[in-house]
């Protein structure tokens, strides 16, 4: 269920503890067991998204998804909904006794909102808030675990929570046949296609100059560590900004939409390289 997902809703919760960690200069137990609390909260935060959304979208995902739960018939909505609850039981707990309630909360909340009011006529509009929301909390909350929030924290977590949200719509261009039959309304429909691959090239292209001005440099890695970050990320991002423009149709935008996840991790994954001892 969970699978699609999984790199997006895992790696900046983890990866955010790792950098946090390693920021601050903490005993190796200590950031040990952070990560292994980082792990288990993300995944916690991806299960209840995924469950509230499929709760909902069974009959766009036999379009677009066929082999989740509720179109593959391993599951149903009324299912989905108990694990949803049960599930948010749990999160709401496990954050309180880490001591990040406060912060997951913001996320268990959006999930409800989306959960109960996500109607596909108004997705052109919950859509962005939820994915803003989700890229916001989960290294919020991977560095709370074991450190304070500063400066550099709030520099690397503002360019993530900004940035790639707004790329996100890309993945309304794979799904437009499954959202046009629900009555979705996404902006790959309302405007089509072409200015949103475009958007999204466009973002992805630009991707390794802004890295390196704003998280790179301000977080003082402003050398050839972050110069090196930024041609590595930019390989891919150019890679994903060359498909978006030339390579069309359900599998193609499908493994560039892929590949965009893997540009995401990898630039979270920079954080601990480039974040600089306090």
């Amino acid at each position: 269920m969970i699978a699609d997902n999984l790199m997006v809703s895992v790696l900046p919760t983890v990866l955010f503890a790792v950098a946090a960690g390693s920021h601050y200069g903490l005993p190796a137990g200590e950031r040990l067991a952070g990560v292994g609390k980082a792990l288990v909260l993300a995944l916690l935060f991806g299960y209840i998204a995924d469950c509230s959304n499929q709760v909902h979208s069974g009959a766009e995902d036999a379009h677009n998804k066929p082999y989740r739960p509720i179109p593959a018939g391993v599951a149903t909505a009324n299912s989905l909904v108990r694990r949803y609850w049960v599930a948010t039981a749990m999160t709401i707990l496990v954050t309180w006794a880490c001591g990040v309630w406060p912060w997951a909360l913001i996320w268990v909340v959006t999930v409800f909102l989306a959960y109960r009011w996500g109607s596909p006529p108004y997705y052109l509009w919950w859509k962005p808030a939820f994915n803003t929301s989700g890229a916001f909390v989960g290294p919020v909350v991977g560095w709370r675990l074991l450190a304070p929030l500063d400066t550099t924290a709030w520099t690397w977590i503002g360019f993530v929570a900004v940035y790639f949200p707004l790329a996100l719509i890309y993945e309304d261009v794979r799904d437009m046949e499954g959202d046009r039959a629900t009555g979705r309304r996404t902006l790959a429909l309302v405007i089509g296609p072409t200015f949103v691959c475009r958007w999204f090239a466009a973002l992805m292209a630009l991707l390794p100059l802004a890295f390196y001005l704003v998280p790179a440099r301000m977080s003082g890695a402003g050398d050839w560590r972050g110069v090196g970050c930024a041609a590595v990320i930019g390989l891919l991002s150019w890679t994903c900004a060359a498909r978006a423009l030339l390579r069309h149709g359900r599998t193609a935008d499908r493994l560039t939409y892929q590949l965009f996840y893997v540009v995401w991790g990898l630039t979270l994954a920079t954080a601990p390289l480039l974040i600089t001892r306090a």
